[in-house]
């Protein structure tokens, strides 16, 4: 196993165990809720920091040759990976993964109302942007498998929440949102979001995007998104 695959497996393995039940518990019990959400996100973010360089300079071997096309999917897809992020990680959310405590205000559900799992359609999306213009063996497992893991957590989540909170109360919780991004919100089921959280975080996202297409993912991956264009 090279730096890759163990960098890998550890990000993976850990999530895993992390959202088990019992281990949840248990660490909740000890930690609070607030402390062991805290914790989640110092070891999402500590993986991360460790599990893309190393795939950076991993031993890799090409599988397709990069294509205009291509380049436009992260391009197009990204900023609104960044706005879905940037609006709900620091929102409650009883549905799926969220980072804060709490439930959401019936009457304004926020970055609830875009999705019922914003932060892992984020991690699904930007994953599975990835792909097309990085084609290799190294980026397609990474990139590739994030996304899978991304949506899988999704269907896992989804059963688990409606199970743990009942059908009358899940439903209660679901009606003004929607499996898929934005749908709930376009059918007119649910209010776009106005609290000042959801906004304030969705700017904050959008602003991160823009950072990145004008610079920032050169001076942080050496990559640039837009050098086809």
């Amino acid at each position: 196993m090279n730096d890759f695959q163990l960098a890998l497996a550890v990000f993976l393995v850990s999530h895993v165990v992390v959202a088990i039940p019992a281990v949840r518990r248990g660490l909740i019990a000890r930690w609070s809720e607030r402390g062991f959400l805290l914790a989640y996100v110092i070891m999402s973010v500590g993986l991360f920091a460790w599990l893309i360089p190393v795939a950076m300079h991993a031993p890799t071997t090409a599988l397709w040759p990069p294509a205009l096309w291509a380049y436009w999917v992260p391009v197009i897809l990204m900023p609104i990976v960044a706005v879905l992020l940037g609006a709900s990680v620091i929102a409650p959310n009883p549905l799926s993964i969220a980072f804060v405590p709490g439930l959401p205000d019936p009457q304004n559900p926020g970055a609830v109302a875009l999705s019922r799992h914003p932060i892992l359609w984020g991690l699904a999306l930007w994953g599975l942007s990835h792909v097309p213009p990085n084609g290799d063996t190294v980026m397609l497992t990474l990139f590739g498998g994030l996304g899978v893991f991304g949506l899988l957590g999704m269907l896992i989540v989804e059963r688990k929440k409606r199970s743990a909170l009942g059908e009358e109360r899940w439903r209660e919780l679901a009606a003004g949102t929607s499996f898929l991004p934005f749908v709930a919100l376009l059918s007119g089921r649910a209010r776009w979001p106005r609290d000042r959280r959801t906004l304030l975080g969705a700017a904050f996202g959008a602003a991160v995007a823009a950072f990145l297409l004008l610079g920032g993912h050169v001076l942080l991956f050496n990559r640039d998104p837009l050098a086809l264009f």
